[in-house]
């Protein structure tokens, strides 16, 4: 379960994270493609059942580990 920081949408239907780690030590980006828009965004869903796979995010010469979503739920 992750602490939902940040969302929002990018491109036409796709979720961008910033996500608390179950640790609460970490913040992770994160992308899921292709949401469900009629339940993201929404402020008031501040934690989230995620499956993902780690990943790195290259965007103008920088690289960041970032979570590529394959499934997000609400909780």
């Amino acid at each position: 379960m992750f602490r939902v920081v940040q969302q929002r949408i990018v491109g036409e239907k796709h979720l961008k994270l910033l996500v608390e780690t179950p640790c609460g030590t970490l913040m992770l980006d994160g992308i899921a493609f292709n949401i469900d828009l009629a339940i993201w965004p929404d402020a008031t869903i501040q934690q989230a059942r995620i499956v993902y796979k780690l990943d790195v995010n290259e965007f103008r010469g920088n690289q960041t580990v970032q979570l590529m979503v394959d499934y997000i739920e609400p909780l």
